[in-house]
């Protein structure tokens, strides 16, 4: 069975709608300091709350409203409260998926830094970035990614570092065998030809952008 952490950054703000579509499959529930706020908006409280909370104030005015809340503070400034959240997450969840909202928007140094981060979590976790504009999710040798009901919509495949047997079934342009990376971008601005998809590789990691239509 998939054991899936919710972990809502402080970028830009899922709508309602889809932080109750994502809280509906989550097992477990993180808020990274000011990604609290879009919690508490909804009416939702997480389960823990990780940190060095320079956006998060009155931390004990918190414990007294919200009793059931894990506060988790951490000080040091070698990493960021996304790192510190995902830390938590592997050390105290079994969760073989992760889905991260808030992680785009507002800063373009946070949101590079944030597809950074998420490229080198365990292969083995599956690994999803979504918000209301568009999907994001890592495929690697471990987290072969299916889609249904997508055809017709834009897709993307970019690489951060070089990956090998890429291999990909339902596009416009299929993918054999290829390599792919920082220096061989072939997956810009691909299509679901199909109402199936299939994409995974055989060393490496990269992201499929999806553009949010429908998801």
């Amino acid at each position: 069975m998939v054991n899936t952490s919710l972990l809502i950054l402080g970028g830009n703000p899922p709508s309602e709608d889809l932080l109750f579509y994502r809280v509906e499959d989550a097992d477990h529930k993180i808020a990274a300091d000011g990604g609290l706020i879009a919690f508490l908006n909804a009416g939702e409280c997480p389960d823990v709350l990780v940190g060095d909370f320079d956006s998060v104030h009155d931390i004990n005015e918190l414990d007294k409203k919200y009793p059931s809340l894990q506060v988790v503070r951490k000080d040091e400034q070698e990493t960021t409260d996304f790192q510190k959240a995902l830390v938590w997450i592997t050390e105290n969840t079994q969760s073989s998926r992760i889905v991260i909202l808030g992680a785009l928007g507002k800063r373009t140094d946070h949101l590079i830094t944030n597809i950074l981060i998420a490229s080198n979590v365990d292969e083995c976790i599956e690994i999803t970035i979504d918000d209301d504009m568009e999907w994001m999710r890592r495929v690697t040798p471990s987290c072969p990614l299916s889609l249904k009901g997508r055809s017709g919509d834009l897709l993307s495949i970019l690489a951060i570092k070089e990956c090998f047997g890429v291999n990909t079934n339902g596009l416009k342009w299929d993918l054999t065998e290829a390599r792919i990376g920082p220096e061989r971008i072939i997956g810009q601005s691909n299509q679901c030809r199909s109402d199936v998809v299939e994409i995974k590789c055989k060393e490496g990691a990269f992201w499929v952008f999806l553009e949010k239509i429908r998801i």
